[in-house]
C-alpha cells in the first residue's frame, strides 16, 4: 500500500520519472516515490482564498508567517523536475534540450513572492460531474463540505504529484490536490476579562505539529486500479505491435519466397521452350 509521505521525509533523489508517452493530445510520464505514487502531506498552512476562474475553481493557501519550509520543499521538487528534464531530455526527445530552453517552458508548482510578504501556493480543486472529488476533513476526520473552509482557516493538505505533462509549448507537473484536513478554524473572540494565565504548567512541548496522518484508503484503491488499467493497456499495446511486425516481416518473406518461385517456374518454362 502506498504511503503519505510528509514533506519534511521527502528524499528527492527518491523520485522516479518515467518517460513521457503520447496520451492523445499531450505526452504524459508519470512521476513515482519509491516505485510507488508520490503522496505529499504539506505542513500547516492557512486558507487564504477560494476562487473561480474560467468555470475553474482554485484554492490559495498561505505559509505561517515563520514557517516556509513546505513551500521551500516545492521549490527543490520545481528544481529537481526541472534537472531531471534536462537530464533525461535525450532519451525522451531524441535531442538534448538547453536548460534555458526548458526554464522557459516548465510552469512551476511555487511562485515568487516580494520580501515583505508570505508565500502562497494555489492548486485547482478537481471536480467530476459537478462533484468535487478533493475529500475533505473536520476536526474529528468527518467529512465536510468545502463551505466550511473559511479564510483564515488552518488546514493540513496531502498532494498527489502525479507526473509530468508536455504540451506544444509549455509542461508542467501534475498534481492532484488529494485531501484537506480542517485543524482550527477562524473564530474572533471578545473576551470581557483578561484570559492570559500566569503558569507555565500546562504548557506541552511536541517535536512536531501534528501527529497524525490523512491517507485516503479509497483514493490509493482507486490510483492503484488506473496504474493497473493503465499498465495491462500499454502491455496489450506492445503485444499488438510486436504481433503487426512480426505479420509484416512473415508477409514480407513469403512474398519473396513467392517472386523466387515464380522465377523458377520461368526459367523451367524457358528450358521447356527450348527443347521443344
Amino acid at each position: 500500500m502506498s504511503e503519505v509521505t510528509r514533506y519534511n521525509k521527502l528524499q528527492l533523489d527518491n523520485i522516479q520519472y518515467d518517460k513521457p508517452e503520447n496520451k492523445g493530445t499531450v505526452y504524459f510520464g508519470s512521476m513515482l516515490y519509491d516505485l510507488n505514487p508520490l503522496l505529499l502531506q504539506s505542513s500547516r498552512l492557512k486558507v487564504k482564498e477560494i476562487k473561480e476562474v474560467e468555470n475553474q475553481r482554485y484554492i490559495v493557501f498561505e505559509t505561517d508567517d515563520s514557517d516556509f519550509s513546505f513551500y521551500d520543499k516545492l521549490v527543490q521538487l520545481d528544481d529537481h523536475i526541472l534537472d531531471a528534464t534536462y537530464q533525461n531530455s535525450e532519451e525522451w526527445f531524441n535531442k538534448e534540450l538547453p536548460m534555458d530552453i526548458l526554464e522557459g517552458m516548465y510552469k512551476r508548482i511555487t511562485k515568487p513572492f516580494k520580501k515583505d510578504d508570505k508565500p502562497s501556493l494555489e492548486f485547482k480543486l478537481p471536480y467530476h460531474s459537478d462533484k468535487i472529488q478533493t475529500k475533505i476533513y473536520g476536526q474529528t476526520n468527518e467529512l465536510i463540505e468545502l463551505d466550511n473552509l473559511t479564510v483564515g482557516s488552518t488546514i493540513i493538505l496531502m498532494l498527489q504529484v502525479k507526473g509530468l505533462k508536455f504540451l506544444k509549448q509549455n509542461y508542467y507537473c501534475d498534481t492532484f490536490l488529494s485531501q484537506i484536513k480542517l485543524i482550527k478554524e477562524t473564530v474572533t473572540i471578545k473576551p470581557v476579562s483578561c484570559l492570559i494565565e500566569d503558569d507555565e504548567e500546562g504548557k506541552v512541548e511536541t517535536d512536531e505539529k501534528y501527529d497524525y496522518e490523512i491517507l485516503d484508503e479509497e483514493i490509493l484503491k482507486k490510483n492503484k486500479e488506473i496504474e493497473k488499467l493503465e499498465s495491462l493497456i500499454l502491455n496489450n499495446i506492445k503485444i499488438i505491435e510486436e504481433d503487426e511486425n512480426n505479420l509484416e516481416m512473415i508477409i514480407t518473406d513469403k512474398k519473396n519466397i513467392i517472386e523466387q518461385k515464380k522465377e523458377e517456374l520461368s526459367k523451367l518454362e524457358e528450358q521447356l521452350q527450348n527443347l521443344k
